[in-house]
């Protein structure tokens, strides 16, 4: 049996990470994939604000409009959520050519799949994030370790340069920390 180690990266390392770029704002449809991030910016209230929202459409939107209103925010989303939002980003993201930075949890995501390319997992939903990604010509990066964690200012600083979204894929659940 091929037992891989639990992901070392905590959502207290990634959410160090966003304070560090500027981000003032999370933007999140929550889920549990990424509770430990959830978690994290819940201590940090009094600095970064996180705004939950009820749909992922509505989360692009709000993101937009923080960056017109002169904030840096981090949308917080897993890869089903990114699929049902898909027409508010082409608008308010492509078209619009705003710098979102999306945070993207592979929920669902095999156990015996983790390691290897998620083109080859059994299940559709992990499968076609890659390549949708790819197809929609948005750069993403993934975080599956703590070197990896210097993934986000690299992202921060594409979707800056180019006015594009950009992604942060997740392709384990992060380490409870406490």
């Amino acid at each position: 049996m091929n037992v891989e180690k639990q992901s070392e990266v905590t959502g207290e390392s990634i959410a160090d990470s966003l304070e560090g770029v500027g981000v003032s704002h999370i933007v999140t449809v929550p889920d549990w994939v990424q509770l430990p991030l959830h978690r994290a910016f819940e201590e940090r209230k009094d600095r970064v604000r996180t705004i939950n929202c009820c749909t992922e459409h509505e989360a692009f939107m709000v993101a937009g409009g923080l960056y017109c209103g002169g904030k840096k925010s981090a949308i917080v989303i897993q890869n089903q959520g990114l699929y049902a939002g898909l027409n508010a980003l082409r608008g308010i993201g492509l078209d619009a050519k705003l710098p979102l930075v999306m945070l993207i949890g592979q929920f669902g995501r095999e156990q015996e799949n983790r390691g290897s390319d998620t083109k080859g997992s059994r299940r559709r939903i992990v499968r076609m994030l890659d390549p949708l990604l790819d197809l929609l010509e948005i750069p993403y990066w993934y975080i599956d370790s703590n070197e990896d964690i210097g993934n986000i200012k690299k992202a921060y600083e594409t979707a800056e340069a180019k006015m594009t979204p950009v992604a942060i894929v997740f392709n384990r659940n992060m380490q409870w920390s406490k």
